[in-house]
């Protein structure tokens, strides 16, 4: 036998507000840094995918883009870090000129956006620090990615 509609209702609905209460609670807060041991997040990190052997910053690195440029814009004590990667589809050499043709581009998208060039560090990896260890020659969409982190400089 089935239990009636409204009690079923009734215990759904407390489950689900347990287990939102439960969820904000675990929810665990960035940590705070001060002067004396690190710098604050401003913004966050960001992820900015490429196709293989391309560098071209697609619709949605464009969003990254624009909302690194409005970070950055609403508190100008902030650094923003870039840092190039490649899978390891091609030779060692190749892969680290098209990470840094990336950081670049991903760069100069950032300077167009109105983020001061002085406010940007950019470097680049090549298939030296994947995201995802992969064979050599194995293509993985997750370590052809430009890292952008936001971070405030001064409290």
């Amino acid at each position: 036998m089935f239990p009636s509609a409204k009690i079923l209702r009734a215990v759904v609905s407390t489950f689900a507000v347990a287990m939102m209460a439960g969820c904000v609670e675990q929810t665990a807060s960035p940590p705070q840094y001060s002067a004396e041991n690190g710098p604050e997040l401003a913004g966050a990190w960001y992820q900015i995918y490429f196709d293989t052997n391309k560098i071209d910053v697609d619709a949605r690195g464009q969003m990254i883009v624009t909302n690194v440029a409005y970070v950055v814009a609403n508190n100008a004590a902030t650094r923003v870090t870039i840092i190039g990667k490649t899978d390891r589809v091609g030779a060692p050499s190749a892969n680290m000129a098209l990470s840094q043709r990336r950081a670049d581009q991903v760069r100069d998208a950032l300077v167009a956006a109105g983020v001061p060039a002085a406010q940007i560090n950019t470097s680049w990896t090549g298939e030296g620090k994947p995201e995802v260890a992969t064979a050599n020659g194995e293509a993985e969409r997750r370590n052809r990615v430009v890292d952008v982190t936001v971070v405030k400089t001064s409290p």
